[in-house]
């Protein structure tokens, strides 16, 4: 006779890997429950050096927790996005990887095409572009989306 699900789960030791205390705080600021879902996903956005692509993040969380879905992994992912804690940037080959900023407030990345380090831009730095899109174009921003692709100091 096979064991039942449940007792194949139980095999599983939830691993408590917790985002950092500022990320929960964001998370919470933000109307976000704190799950243990949640957290996993927030961990591993939080200790990654580059962006993630969301199947990197289901297999990461899976290591610590493998009761966590796929799907939960997804939906987490969009809540986050949502809430402005993790952001979307695009990656080779038309992929979607996920970040967590170290910025609060809006900003933009530098993403390095080797190696995938990502580097905070503040506005302030792409401002003085933007007047000049406003001034020359006669056009209103209302929203930015702006990363920008190359090659880091150490991959040059």
């Amino acid at each position: 006779m096979a064991p039942s699900r449940k007792s194949q789960k139980s095999r599983y030791r939830y691993n408590p890997a917790m985002a950092s205390a500022a990320v929960r705080d964001r998370m919470l600021a933000a109307g976000q429950r704190i799950t243990r879902q949640r957290d996993a996903v927030a961990n591993v956005l939080e200790r990654a050096t580059r962006p993630l692509g969301a199947r990197e993040v289901c297999d990461a969380v899976a290591e610590s927790d493998p009761d966590v879905g796929r799907a939960t992994v997804f939906r987490t992912l969009h809540a986050l996005v949502e809430a402005g804690i993790v952001q979307r940037v695009s990656l080779a080959g038309g992929q979607t990887g996920y970040l967590i900023c170290k910025t609060d407030g809006h900003h933009h990345h530098l993403v390095c095409t080797h190696c995938g380090r990502t580097t905070d831009l503040p506005e302030t730095a792409v401002a003085p572009f933007l007047g000049r899109v406003e001034r020359s174009h006669g056009f209103v921003v209302d929203h930015t989306s702006f990363d920008v692709y190359g090659r880091c100091a150490t991959c040059r």
